[in-house]
């Protein structure tokens, strides 16, 4: 089977107007034969009450003489019966041994019939005779006279083509109405599904007819039963209209920010070009310092670009905070203009837990960025500290990893606004990106970025990071406040 006839799309109506008729046909089955049941019951009622009256009316006139038993078969009796035309009536008298007294001798008897014929109450049961079903009835009584007592036994047979007759007039009388209504049902379920499902094609509709940019929440009020689709799909916008005004923001902030730095390097040059030997020495010097801030901020922003879409993608895998902190510590010794740095680590305990859940690429990110930070604003001589500490946050268990150094630090004041993209302080040649880097990848985490001022009287910088992201997800995108 081809993967477009696997993925084919169903009609929900169709799916909702099958159940429907399906439940109609089994409540008709159901309704049917309970019908069935009715008809041939009243039937069988109906004309029992007859051949019981037929019975009655011939044991009345049946008397006990001293010469034996005297019958005097009424006329009346089995006039009732022959009002059924297509029947045809069979009877009989017969005493306490079953022998025929008068009628039609060979009248079956029912098994329940035994020896012991005598009974007052009367008997139905139907039997094969004369080529049909024959509903037959025995009724008797016990005869006084100035003898000894005798019973006597009537027993009348009535064909059932009047009974069926009768029982299948119920039956139609009663299927027709009940399957117009069941027709009449169907169309209003029809109607009804049609007038349920309007909603959603206004909605189709709706988003049909947008243009590209509009992500604004759809405004139609949906049945209950899809509310949290449309929310699900309002959420989705939203996100995806988030998502674009970061890309379009950052996009302008890159050209402005590159055509800048390419502006001051290509006027470097020039000047460099059209002056002596000994200013353009240092045009030169000042250009390649110019590229190397160029070359800085390129890197910086496709690192901030890639934590951006990774906390939309939400990769989360165990980070070991051991191992990232070695490989950082390793890239930062080795990394010019920090031979003169002290370098110092400080991990928890061993057998303390010493991980976190997460996205292991953007937590190096942001950290290096960190340790970029301390080591390019530390005196030649500086100090730089790497820490990891358990910490709480928002009642959660979480790891907090600092990174201290020797610099003039940050004054309190201005501590919110260097989380911004390209806020830059000092004149170190800082892109202003760093800090907004780890800012970024702390929000996604659910986690903070705390800036503090460290114990020689720099800058404490600490990646706050929750052990497990909330409902096994990142939660807020990169670029959302924290």
């Amino acid at each position: 089977m081809s993967a477009t006839a696997e993925t084919r799309p169903y009609s929900l109506r169709r799916r909702l107007m099958i159940a429907a008729t399906a439940a109609f046909a089994v409540l008709i089955a159901v309704l049917s034969i309970g019908l069935w049941t009715y008809a041939r019951s009243a039937a069988n009622e109906t004309y029992d009450l007859l051949l019981r009256g037929a019975a009655i009316s011939v044991l009345e006139r049946i008397t006990l003489t001293p010469e034996g038993v005297d019958i005097d078969l009424p006329p009346s009796a089995l006039d009732i019966l022959a009002l059924a035309e297509s029947d045809r009536v069979f009877y009989r008298i017969l005493d306490r041994e079953g022998r025929t007294l008068t009628g039609t001798p060979d009248l079956p008897l029912d098994d329940r019939l035994g020896p012991d014929l005598p009974s007052d109450e009367p008997i139905f049961f139907d039997h094969a005779y004369s080529g049909e079903t024959v509903r037959f009835v025995v009724h008797g009584r016990t005869l006084l006279g100035s003898a000894d007592p005798q019973w006597v036994g009537v027993q009348i047979g009535q064909t059932r083509r009047a009974r069926v007759a009768m029982q299948n007039d119920l039956i139609l009388k009663g299927l027709v109405p009940l399957a117009a209504l069941s027709l009449a049902g169907i169309a209003w379920a029809r109607a009804g599904i049609g007038l349920a499902m309007r909603p959603l094609s206004g909605i189709e509709r709706d988003i049909r007819m947008r243009q590209p940019s509009d992500l604004e929440p759809l405004r139609a009020v949906p049945p209950r039963e899809v509310e949290s689709l449309i929310a699900s799909i309002n959420g989705f916008m939203l996100r995806l209209k988030h998502s674009k005004g970061q890309a379009e923001s950052f996009i302008a902030d890159v050209a402005h920010q590159i055509r800048t730095s390419l502006a001051t390097l290509n006027s470097q040059l020039q000047m460099a070009v059209e002056t002596d030997d000994l200013r353009s020495e240092a045009a030169i010097l000042r250009a390649r310092d110019q590229a190397a801030r160029t070359i800085r901020l390129t890197n910086q922003l496709l690192s901030h670009a890639m934590v951006i879409h990774r906390a939309d993608e939400a990769r989360l895998e165990p980070v070991d905070l051991a191992l990232l902190l070695r490989q950082l510590l390793e890239e930062a010794i080795r990394a010019e203009g920090a031979a003169e740095i002290e370098f110092a680590v400080d991990l928890p305990p061993s057998g303390e837990p010493f991980h976190v859940h997460g996205d292991a690429i953007a937590i190096r990110e942001a950290m290096r960025n960190l340790l970029d930070n301390a080591v390019r604003h530390s005196p030649a001589s500086g100090a730089v500290t790497l820490s990891a500490a358990p910490a709480e946050i928002s009642g959660r268990a979480a790891m907090a990893l600092s990174i201290e150094d020797t610099g003039p630090g940050i004054p309190a004041d201005e501590r919110a606004k260097v989380v911004e993209r390209f806020y830059t302080r000092g004149s170190h040649g800082g892109s202003g990106l760093g800090l907004s880097i780890a800012a970024s990848v702390a929000a996604s985490h659910d986690g903070r970025l705390d800036l503090g001022q460290s114990a020689e009287g720099g800058l404490k910088a600490t990646l706050v990071l929750p052990i497990a992201p909330r409902g096994g997800t990142l939660g807020l995108r990169a670029g959302e406040p924290s």
